[in-house]
């Protein structure tokens, strides 16, 4: 066969051999920042202990903190240096603006935007939640809720015996379908093909980014044309476009314009389109890919995956069960479909439980990652060179004895004994809770996924009973990809609804 080609085996040996000699002499462009390296073993040609860090990330970082919590440290990414920066440093960096640090910057490289089709880019998402989503949520609740009746019907089964189901895929379909009404309205939220292109995106993007950092920046370029995961991405972004969004954009500013009765959608999307001003913002492909982008990536997996750790630890640990229970019966003393942000609000173990839960299992080691976009010098002197990817070390520094009292083991309600704190609060962020990351740049839909994910697990709690399928009686260990962490969303488990309790 490979005659057929012209070429010989020896043709090929060279090839390979070429190819990898560029992997082994490959060195991706520092930073110029004096400080120490960790890294897997100081005997391994350095890209070999950037692959290696897919494996041991969080062992890289965990250490790096323990060594030099005081001070900087580098590690060693497959495409690039992660500057891990100490605490000492967050109130300095907090407000800094993004034309000197910039969070959008360091997103677009971390998910390899270039290959991913992620734009960000622009402010006008973060701006539309910040500004119009966060002081509607009291008047978007009974939407949510009306919109989660209609999906845990679809997603959930009777479960009148005990049934198995997939938990995160169960998970993420009831949030997919109650957010998608939220941020794009009635006419799409129910479109089939819509959310299961929502929920494949995100897979897509992750394949694409781990196949892909390993590879030069040089031959990027031609190994995507051959990724099958780059094609399903670049038809999906086309779709939701061209299909979904695009004509929904202009069908609506036709209605606008000459319709003098029309009423327009209270949805994400025109809140988008009314708040867009410039030329850039306002145009309808630019706005429909930012819309899809902040809808699969920043919304729907995020939320899912903490939800489903927290099935796993209720599971893991049932004492929990009855508080909770408790407390949803009497902040939904009215019922469930009758909910309102001020019950959800009032769910002080519910938040403590998610807080501590997010604590032991966040979705990445470190946070607040900027990409320097001109020169910081901070205090004594460090200078923070252009170009250079900073972040802090958000998981070490949130187990920390010197920061939070008796971090371990996990105590479930260790924020509800004082809830007046504000700082106890899921959404709160500090040196304490950088999940969210910190400062003018954290995420602004803390608030709104605090609320979705309190409506989901009240039902499910209140409602059913839940173990793993089968003989599994221990927590299905996480997945650790580099500095990344999610639940196992492999994992079975059966659900059967309890006795005595009307849906």
């Amino acid at each position: 066969m490979l005659e057929d080609f012209g070429l010989g085996t020896w043709h090929w040996a060279i090839a390979f051999a070429l190819i990898l000699g560029v992997f082994v002499i490959y060195e991706p462009d520092g930073d110029l920042i004096d400080v120490p390296t960790v890294k897997y073993s100081r005997y391994l040609p350095a890209f070999f202990n950037r692959v290696i860090f897919y494996s041991v990330g969080s062992q890289l970082i965990d250490e790096g903190y323990e060594k030099y919590k005081d001070t900087p440290f580098r590690i060693l990414k497959a495409d690039g240096d992660l500057i891990v920066l100490p605490a000492k440093y967050i109130d300095e960096l907090r407000n800094v603006g993004p034309s000197e640090l910039s969070s959008l910057d360091a997103q677009y490289n971390n998910v390899l935007g270039k290959y991913t089709n992620v734009l960000v880019e622009s402010r006008l998402p973060s701006f539309t939640v910040t500004k119009r989503l966060n002081p509607a949520i009291g008047r978007l609740v009974p939407k949510l809720i009306d919109e989660l009746q209609y999906a845990f019907d679809i997603e959930v089964p009777k479960c009148d015996k005990w049934t198995p189901i997939n938990a995160y895929n169960m998970l993420l379909g009831l949030l997919t379908r109650a957010t998608s009404r939220i941020i794009c309205g009635d006419s799409i939220c129910r479109n089939e093909k819509w959310l299961e292109t929502v929920t494949n995106y995100t897979i897509n993007v992750g394949i694409t980014v781990v196949l892909l950092r390993p590879f030069p920046k040089l031959l990027r370029p031609l190994v995507a044309k051959f990724l099958p995961s780059v094609r399903k991405l670049n038809k999906q972004v086309k779709f939701v476009k061209q299909e979904l969004f695009i004509p929904m954009i202009n069908a609506r500013r036709h209605e606008e314009k000459h319709n003098p009765n029309y009423q327009k959608p209270d949805d994400f999307l025109q809140w988008m389109m009314d708040a867009a001003d410039n030329p850039r913002d306002a145009d309808a492909d630019f706005m429909a890919h930012n819309l899809f982008i902040i809808m699969s990536l920043a919304v729907v997996h995020t939320s899912s995956m903490l939800m489903t750790h927290m099935l796993y630890d209720l599971i893991e640990m049932p004492e929990y069960l009855e508080p909770l229970r408790e407390e949803i019966q009497a902040t939904l003393a009215n019922g469930w479909t009758n909910a309102k942000q001020s019950s959800f609000i009032s769910q002080h173990r519910m938040d403590s439980f998610m807080k501590e839960v997010q604590r032991f299992n966040p979705t990445g080691e470190v946070s607040m990652h900027r990409i320097v976009r001109r020169p910081v010098i901070l205090t004594g002197g460090l200078v923070l060179p252009r170009g250079a990817h900073i972040c802090f070390a958000a998981g070490p520094l949130s187990r920390d004895p010197n920061i939070i009292s008796e971090p371990t083991p996990f105590s479930g309600l260790r924020w509800s004994t004082k809830p007046e704190i504000k700082t106890n609060s899921f959404v709160s962020i500090g040196p304490h809770n950088m999940h969210f990351g910190f400062g003018r740049q954290a995420c602004p839909g803390r608030f709104f996924a605090s609320v979705t994910i309190k409506a989901i697990m009240s039902r499910i709690i209140a409602e059913y009973e839940f173990k793993y399928e089968g003989k599994r009686n221990e927590r299905p260990a996480n997945v650790r990809i580099g500095e990344q962490i999610m639940p196992n969303m492999e994992t079975r488990i059966v659900m059967r609804r309890r006795e005595g309790v009307v849906a």
